[in-house]
């Protein structure tokens, strides 16, 4: 019993560890809608959670606040702002593929907008 306890344990607690952070500051360079399910911030952004795909920043639709995050992105584009997000997580995005996962933004995550 106890061999299957430290499994569990284990298990639990590989899953719960992920990097997380603040991308770099960046202009971004190209904004792709995928479908209505969210939309792909391309730009020198680094890899704040280590993902497989660097230097991409996804934003679900189901965000609470992904209207106002998608216009502030477009802002960033046409005024050639920088912008930072930070990355909770990596997920797969099917549009672009299955096995690759994206640096994603999630419902407590934050996108900061800078002219410098």
């Amino acid at each position: 019993m106890k061999k299957w306890a430290s499994i569990a344990s284990a298990f639990v607690i590989s899953t719960q560890v992920s990097a997380a952070g603040f991308s770099n500051f960046a202009t971004p360079t190209r904004i792709d809608i995928e479908r209505d399910n969210g939309f792909m911030i391309y730009g020198d952004f680094g890899n704040a959670g280590e993902c497989t795909n660097s230097n991409q920043i996804y934003m679900q639709s189901s965000h609470p606040q992904y209207d106002k995050i998608y216009a502030a992105a477009l802002a960033a584009f046409t005024s050639g702002a920088k912008v930072q997000a930070y990355i909770h997580s990596c997920t797969t995005v099917r549009w672009y593929s299955t096995s690759r996962t994206q640096n994603t933004m999630q419902s407590h995550s934050t996108l900061n907008i800078t002219r410098n």
